[in-house]
């Protein structure tokens, strides 16, 4: 009877995990370049069961000890282009993404909403530098027009200044929203110029799973006091017999 107890629990905590999922991915249906998380589910201590008949047994099938979220993965599907017609708002074509340096050290992110801080560099909008392909912070000069080519290049007033480095690589993202890991840069990385990527969360989606979760869990719930009632009858009524 505990064992079902530990079971619906598991399940319970399981989807709530999947539901603070959701909801970071739905708070986030605005922000560009955001890529969802999605849970992915496992039963734990499986085994199998089977029927004994004299010196026979016959398989029954298997029976687990709950699920669990097994790991959240990041959904990585390129999300729409929207036109913003601002030449430093840039948008990855394709795989890849762009380098920052942070006081973290190197972060990756698919947010293209770039400006030049004072000092001409430039940067994201959380004002950290975008880096080169030389790996290093990309400057213009002063009162210089900016804008990117197709292949990454920087321009300024026309000539070459730098190029973005765009790397792909086995990136896993960090509680901030940005990617880290090992990353090598694309050969030949494509971008367009004034647009950004939109978030690649499906709010209809996010909202359907949102609720198939909720009836999961409450069932695990009524589960719990189911079992929770019986418990307390065992409790107050074996004793009188």
């Amino acid at each position: 009877m505990l064992r079902g107890l530990y079971v619906a629990a598991e399940g319970m905590a399981a989807r709530q995990r999947a539901q603070d999922a959701i909801a970071n991915n739905l708070a986030n249906l605005n922000t560009t370049g955001f890529k969802a998380d999605r849970p992915a589910f496992e039963t734990i201590y499986e085994r199998q069961l089977y029927r004994l008949e004299g010196s026979r047994a016959t398989p029954i099938g298997p029976l687990s000890a709950g699920v669990v979220v097994r790991e959240l993965y990041t959904d990585l599907r390129a999300g729409a282009l929207i036109t913003t017609d601002n030449p430093l708002d840039i948008a990855i074509d394709g795989v890849g993404f762009f380098a920052l340096q942070t006081p973290q050290g190197v972060r990756y992110t698919r947010n293209g909403a770039f400006q030049l801080n004072p000092q001409g560099v430039l940067v994201s909008r959380e004002g950290y530098p975008v880096l080169s392909a030389a790996n290093q912070p990309i400057q213009a000069p002063r009162d210089a027009e900016v804008r990117i080519g197709e292949d990454g290049t920087v321009l300024a007033n026309g000539a070459p200044i730098g190029q973005l480095l765009i790397a792909q690589g086995n990136l896993l993202k960090d509680p901030d929203g940005y990617f880290t890991g090992a990353a090598q840069p694309l050969p030949n990385p494509r971008v367009v110029a004034g647009a950004l990527e939109q978030s690649n969360v499906n709010m209809v989606r996010e909202m359907v799973q949102m609720i198939e979760l909720l009836r999961v869990y409450e069932t695990h719930q009524r589960a719990v006091q189911a079992h929770d009632e019986t418990l307390g009858k065992a409790i107050n009524e074996l004793p009188k017999i």
